[in-house]
């Protein structure tokens, strides 16, 4: 069964969702109960809970590194939701680069947006620059 990941933004805990129902229905902690904010199949998550994810999913993890005051970022986000639908067998996450600059300084990320495609828990390649939603599903297909 396809699954996607969302962290609760009230507990943190990470929490494994059909895409499918996330498209019809808002998703809930499976911990507290709260609703998990979904942008289409795009969940923000933190620097633990992406380690889990890349860890705990085998197929392809698709990340966004953003900031709230970039207008390139504001643009891209859309379309990396246009992409997520498209994508169900594929994990989308977004990272505030603000708020986990450590990992940002990790990955190198120098200029936002930044899309990284990870597989197996190892970056495969990344993109500079906003894309469109085709532009995301070449980026994905490429690999």
């Amino acid at each position: 069964m396809k699954s996607t990941f969302a962290e609760c933004f009230q507990c943190k805990t990470l929490n494994k969702i059909n895409p499918e129902k996330a498209q019809t229905s808002k998703p809930v902690c499976g911990k507290c109960s709260a609703e998990i904010p979904m942008h289409g199949l795009v969940a923000d998550v933190g620097t633990e809970n992406f380690h889990k994810v890349l860890r705990n999913h085998d197929g392809p993890v698709v990340v966004d590194f953003w900031a709230s005051w970039c207008g390139p970022c504001k643009m891209y986000g859309p379309e990396f939701q246009k992409a997520s639908v498209q994508n169900t067998d594929v994990v989308f996450l977004k990272i505030n680069t603000e708020t986990e600059q450590q990992l940002s300084a990790q990955l190198g990320i120098r200029g936002i947006p930044c899309t990284i495609l990870f597989q197996n828990t190892k970056e495969i390649k990344r993109q500079s620059g906003a894309m469109s939603a085709e532009q995301v599903n070449s980026f994905i297909n490429s690999r």
